[in-house]
């Protein structure tokens, strides 16, 4: 073995080692808060989150460690946090001889900026250019053709996707199809879906069919890209995007010709079905007959009006119709006849009815009356009055009717029941 000599002024890794360690002990390196991405999340007793600068590429931003003690169920809130959340950590920052690291001892998190708020700004951003460019109009839109002859279908070769694509497509209507693998999520989605857009503009390709299956928002983040927004806006040929989600609309189905749910109904969207090409066949043969109905009884109809307007002209025809004229008069002046002469009847009737109604009132009336009268002259029977102790007094063979009439000497005659007798008035 070697011997050799200590340096003079040199100083040993252990000796640098406690050193930098003393130096990171320093009160100002306590409580310290830091704020940064988050570029990986590890969870668990021990939780660990590397930091770097917000928006810098990891590649080129410096990097600090992270690490939260969980052992005795502190409760952090780190479920909460996502990868490319900004987010401001207060705590200690101590270094580890073994593995000359320098770690910050988180005592506290704290969210600054969500992933998904970041995300929705820059689509929002996004949105706003395509926007001013008239890339976001309806009217734009192209309709797909009644009939197409040839897909291209741009998804990833050995997702489930392009097996429910194929699989409707050939099930609904026979089509010729072209597959330009794609990748649908991650750094390079964006490039790989605009190469194939490029690629497709240079088939015979009749319409696009851009999709894949199901997945989170992180995930389907290439569709918001602001190039394949463009790629797809200026395609020659129709887009359709069935990018399989139902939370949000993503940029990609905005610019697009027709927006699908899924990789299913957008295939669904391409060719009837031939059930549906039958169904339209026998609708069309049964507008068709009725239509052919339709004229039939047209020209039936103006063949009788005019078979009518002929006979109309003709002399037998318009003998016949002075015929009916005729007796049609005849027909209503008998009935008017016979109405007139019921309506004198009934007039007669109730004449007779009011003349008879008014005699026996009149009768009545007199029958009344005579019954009034025999009393009134029962009442003044003389005869009664002198059974009743009455006399009556004459002079001169007249009814002395009033007082007034007598005077001194006349000679009267006073009748009674039984007799009469003079008399002379004093």
């Amino acid at each position: 073995m070697n011997s050799w000599n200590k340096p003079k002024n040199a100083l040993s890794v252990g000796e640098l080692s406690a050193i930098l360690k003393q130096c990171f002990q320093n009160p100002n390196f306590q409580h310290l808060p830091v704020y940064g991405e988050v570029y990986s999340l590890k969870l668990g007793k021990f939780s660990y989150l590397e930091i770097g600068d917000p928006g810098i590429d990891q590649v080129k931003s410096p990097m600090l460690r992270v690490a939260f003690a969980c052992y005795y169920h502190q409760d952090y809130g780190l479920e909460e946090i996502k990868v490319g959340d900004v987010v401001l950590v207060t705590g200690a920052l101590s270094y580890y001889e073994h593995g000359s690291s320098v770690t910050l001892w988180g005592e506290s998190i704290q969210v600054l900026q969500s992933q998904e708020g970041k995300t929705l700004l820059a689509k929002k951003k996004t949105l706003e250019k395509l926007d001013k460019l008239g890339l976001l109009d309806p009217a734009r839109k192209r309709k797909i053709p009644r009939f197409v002859k040839k897909v291209a279908i741009l998804t990833a070769e050995n997702g489930a996707a392009y097996q429910d694509i194929l699989k409707t497509l050939h099930d609904r209507f026979p089509v010729s199809t072209v597959l330009y693998p794609v990748t649908v999520q991650g750094e390079n989605a964006a490039r790989s879906i605009v190469s194939a857009l490029e690629r497709v503009r240079q088939s015979d390709c009749d319409v696009v069919l851009l999709g894949r299956g199901g997945g989170g928002k992180s995930d389907l983040s290439c569709f918001d890209d602001e190039k394949v927004a463009l790629a797809i806006a200026h395609s020659p040929i129709p887009v359709i995007t069935c990018i399989g989600h139902t939370i949000d609309t993503s940029i990609a189905d905005r610019v697009s010709d027709v927006q699908a749910i899924t990789p299913t109904e957008g295939a669904s969207l391409i060719n009837p079905s031939k059930k549906e090409i039958i169904e339209e066949r026998e609708t069309f043969a049964s507008e068709l007959k009725e239509e052919y109905l339709s004229i039939i009884r047209t020209k039936e109809q103006e063949l009788a009006s005019l078979e009518e307007r002929l006979n109309a002209l003709s002399p037998k025809g318009r003998l016949k119709t002075e015929r009916e004229k005729k007796k049609s008069y005849l027909l209503s002046l008998t009935s008017l006849f016979k109405d007139h002469l019921h309506t004198e009847e009934k007039k007669k009737e109730n004449l007779a009815l009011l003349l008879r109604g008014s005699f026996l009132a009149v009768l009545e009336k007199k029958k009344k009356e005579e019954t009034e009268f025999a009393y009134s002259l029962e009442l003044h029977d003389p005869s009664k009055l002198k059974e009743k102790g009455y006399s009556l007094l004459y002079k001169e063979g007249k009814l002395v009717r009033s007082v007034n009439e007598l005077k001194k000497g006349d000679k009267v005659i006073i009748t009674y029941p039984d007799g009469r007798k003079e008399a002379i008035i004093l």
